[in-house]
């Protein structure tokens, strides 16, 4: 029984003697991790809270504005970022953004006077009348819905073009 064996254990030993020192190394630690642990870099705390435009004062270039996925209104950056270290980087502004004409708006946006009522949503309540932001240009068929502006008749002519081009496809297929 032992002789049965005995090629098994020299053919182990023959290929652990043919392996570099790393090679045998990296068997012995086979599970282990070899890499060094990763430095976690803490997130950054999420934009000051702001009730009103006055409040984002101290930081320039920002705006007291909601977003599509944040409840509260915060002073952020013109691309919606937080300010690192009080300041912005940005340099065109998105919707709801103060401004003060409409070059310093993304596309689809111009610069305008919020229309601020008592049935206002309270994120427009923090800009007053004096203040102009950067709202959707209705003009060239950018609608808003839900804190950002769609080209509504952009997408109203692809779709209509889908729908011709589904009928040509339809027609050839039938024969016509």
């Amino acid at each position: 029984m032992w002789c049965k064996r005995q090629p098994a254990t020299a053919l182990v030993a023959l290929i652990l003697g043919c392996l570099p020192g790393e090679s045998f190394e990296a068997l012995t630690t086979f599970g282990k991790s070899q890499d060094p642990p990763k430095e976690v870099t803490p997130t950054p705390p999420p934009a000051r809270p702001c009730s009103r435009q006055a409040d984002c004062a101290g930081i320039s270039s920002s705006s007291c504005v909601r977003t599509h996925y944040d409840t509260a209104t915060r002073c952020l950056c013109g691309d919606n970022t937080t300010p690192l270290n009080g300041q912005c980087d940005s340099v065109a502004k998105s919707l709801y953004h103060v401004c003060s004409n409409s070059d310093e708006c993304n596309e689809g946006l111009i610069c305008g006077a919020p229309n601020v009522t008592t049935a206002s949503p309270p994120h427009m309540k923090v800009f007053s009348p004096q203040d102009k932001i950067c709202l959707c240009d209705s003009d060239n068929g950018f609608k808003e819905k839900d804190h950002t502006c769609s080209d509504a008749d952009i997408l109203k002519t692809s779709m209509l073009a889908v729908l011709v081009v589904i009928g040509i496809r339809k027609a050839i297929q039938s024969g016509y």
